[in-house]
């Protein structure tokens, strides 16, 4: 691979955002928002002037860095809090390199005939109920579709085995979000009448066996690299041989998102989680970036004097009294990251982070300088 000294960055159209990879085979199966594009990885690659470097993203999400990596050949490792994107990421990268042959996939294939005839009544015994209990109640689906998936996610416990049964799983989570009565809009939220309705759910799911199986065609080139889960939260990572060459990744955005309720459904669905109240534990072991994770429990490691300047015009003007704390905690929490990144670095590691800035109450937050201070802060 040609390496190309870093002068500037590249002009990479939409890098930050996840809509080029919805034309990738594999990077399409999930469409994360909150993603970003693999065009930036792919960029990240050229650019490093580390050979065939081991790779890090400390907040793997989807998968894509570590998903570009693969296709490299390159090994690669991530952190992830959310239980289901790092099964997400698993599954697409080290789940469909074990796909080899079309006869692989004939458990797919069997699944979607499955699926071409299944009733919206409930038969039989189902391995999955936490989906139907907490539907009965929040209503999240169309009638008779909470029994649905259950009945499919039984079915593949129960038929398939190995990469096969990640697989049809896949097909199942992309499609609970289009065949709900919410739509994902930065953050999850309810249909409204000027929204699309939703989808057929069992012709959501088969769609996505096609795209599955699509882009799993013999024919495709494979990768023999993997992608190693090393911690769920990069700041409990512990440093073991000091050898990442390379960390791509897109931290939490100062924005107020709250990436693990965004998929709620997914987390209920597969059974990650056996209730609502599960989220809190997920909310509190992520980094500071939304008003909601401000609490007592949060502690603030580390101060800088331009965090503090523009936290303290916010102490004078925000319309919410826990967004000058979130801007505090914030920068702190990912002072830690950083020092836990460079912990496990070699000595020339090149850090590349796609980030947005904020504004709260109109007062700009310069968040790309202020955190390289903080990397900084930490070598």
């Amino acid at each position: 691979m040609k390496k190309t000294k870093i002068t500037e960055p590249a002009v990479i159209p939409h890098a930050g955002v996840f809509t080029g990879n919805k034309r990738k085979p594999i990077h399409r199966w999930y469409p994360y928002i909150e993603g970003y594009s693999a065009d930036l990885v792919e960029w990240a690659l050229k650019v490093t002037e580390i050979d065939d470097p081991h790779i890090l993203d400390p907040f793997g999400g989807s998968g894509t860095t570590n998903l570009v990596a693969a296709e490299h050949n390159l090994t690669s490792s991530f952190c992830e809090v959310n239980p289901f994107m790092a099964w997400m990421a698993d599954t697409k990268i080290n789940q469909s390199k074990k796909i080899k042959k079309a006869s692989d996939l004939h458990g797919l294939l069997e699944f979607k005939k499955f699926m071409k005839s299944l009733p919206k009544k409930h038969k039989g015994d189902l391995a999955y109920t936490t989906i139907v209990e907490i539907d009965s109640t929040r209503h999240y689906f169309p009638e008779g579709i909470a029994i649905q998936i259950a009945m499919s996610l039984t079915w593949i416990d129960q038929t398939l085995n190995g990469p096969i049964r990640q697989l049809a799983r896949a097909a199942v989570a992309v499609s609970l979000v289009p065949s709900s009565c919410m739509i994902r809009r930065t953050d999850l939220r309810r249909r409204i009448s000027s929204d699309t309705s939703p989808v057929e759910f069992l012709d959501c799911v088969t769609n996505a066996i096609d795209m599955i199986i699509e882009d799993l065609s013999p024919e495709r080139e494979r990768w023999t690299a993997s992608a190693n889960l090393v911690s769920a939260d990069i700041r409990e990572l512990q440093p073991k041989s000091n050898n990442f060459d390379l960390i791509v990744t897109s931290p939490p955005y100062l924005n107020g998102t709250n990436y693990c309720r965004n998929t709620k459904l997914e987390l209920l669905s597969l059974e990650f989680l056996s209730s609502e109240s599960g989220l809190s534990k997920f909310r509190m072991d992520s980094i500071t970036a939304g008003i909601n994770s401000v609490s007592k429990q949060r502690t603030l490691h580390k101060t800088f004097d331009n965090v503090e300047t523009v936290a303290g015009k916010l102490d004078e003007c925000s319309y919410d009294k826990r967004i000058p704390p979130l801007v505090r905690l914030y920068f702190s929490d990912m002072t830690d990251a950083f020092e836990q990144m460079r912990l496990s670095s070699s000595k020339n590691a090149q850090l590349i982070l796609d980030i947005g800035d904020s504004k709260f109450s109109g007062v700009h937050i310069p968040t790309d300088l202020l955190l390289i201070e903080c990397a900084e802060s930490v070598g």
